[in-house]
């Protein structure tokens, strides 16, 4: 409980937090919103409901705001890691295991309060636009409560991605934006590419990707087309935890 409540009192303290739940926030609100516009009817099926408070678009996309959560979680860890300042955490918490544990534990917890958080506020912002049909629309209807679910999933995921990523790099800026631009042109583009002849024996794996298999948790329709909303958490929790043993690797040997 001290490593947690150390952690816990290092973000709470610190503008970072805050203004990283903010923008997270606006950032879904906002998505939702523009989604919402370019919608000319309150969407009729749960699915395309409950997407549209998640990603801010009906269909299977890469929601904004897991962006924001990894690229925050990354630079989070840039202070405390450099050289100057780990002396002090390792004093205050010398058992690095446990210290780790408890990042993990309280990244997690606050990327899925603000998904939380973020969907009701962009639910009240469909609501507005829509009228108060959609709210039981986007809670109560299958398979709405399965994509909530896993949209917060999703943010808790990514928010430790992104830690393990910051862990490893010394919460680097570069390391912070390549995470961001993964979803948005890597993995497109090694789609792309595995659509070429010479590519076809690794047309599968694409599915695989990490945020393309993420993507899947909110998904809807015929699993031939991708990973099964299930698989596909298990494929980024794999992703993750291989990160996060990285990371655990890395800050055992770190000189202090």
């Amino acid at each position: 409980m001290t490593a947690v409540r150390y952690e816990w009192a290092r973000l709470a303290t610190g503008r970072g937090l805050w203004w990283s739940g903010l923008g997270t926030l606006a950032v879904g609100a906002a998505t939702t919103w523009a989604g919402a516009r370019e919608l000319d009817a309150m969407p009729v099926r749960a699915a395309d409901a409950a997407q549209l408070v998640t990603a801010g678009t009906v269909g299977s996309t890469t929601p904004l705001a897991v962006l924001v959560v990894a690229f925050a979680a990354v630079l989070a860890c840039a202070r405390e890691q450099r050289a100057a300042a780990l002396p002090a955490l390792l004093i205050a918490l010398p058992h690095r295991t446990r210290t780790l544990a408890a990042k993990v534990a309280v990244t997690a917890l606050l990327a899925v309060t603000v998904a939380c958080v973020g969907v009701v506020v962009n639910a009240a912002v469909a609501t507005a636009r829509f009228g108060s049909g959609f709210r039981a629309l986007a809670w109560d209807q299958a398979p709405a409560p399965r994509i909530l679910l896993g949209y917060a999933a999703y943010l808790g995921l990514a928010a430790c991605l992104g830690l393990a990523v910051g862990i490893v790099t010394r919460g680097s800026a570069i390391a912070a934006v390549g995470l961001a631009v993964l979803p948005l042109a890597l993995e497109p583009l090694a789609g792309r590419a595995a659509e070429l002849a010479l590519a076809e024996p690794y047309r599968d794996a694409v599915r695989y990707l990490p945020f393309h298999a993420a993507d899947r948790m909110l998904a809807v329709g015929d699993p031939a087309t991708g990973l099964s909303p299930g698989t596909g958490a298990l494929t980024f929790a794999c992703w993750t935890a291989a990160a996060l043993l990285t990371a655990g690797l890395v800050f055992a040997r770190r000189e202090a």
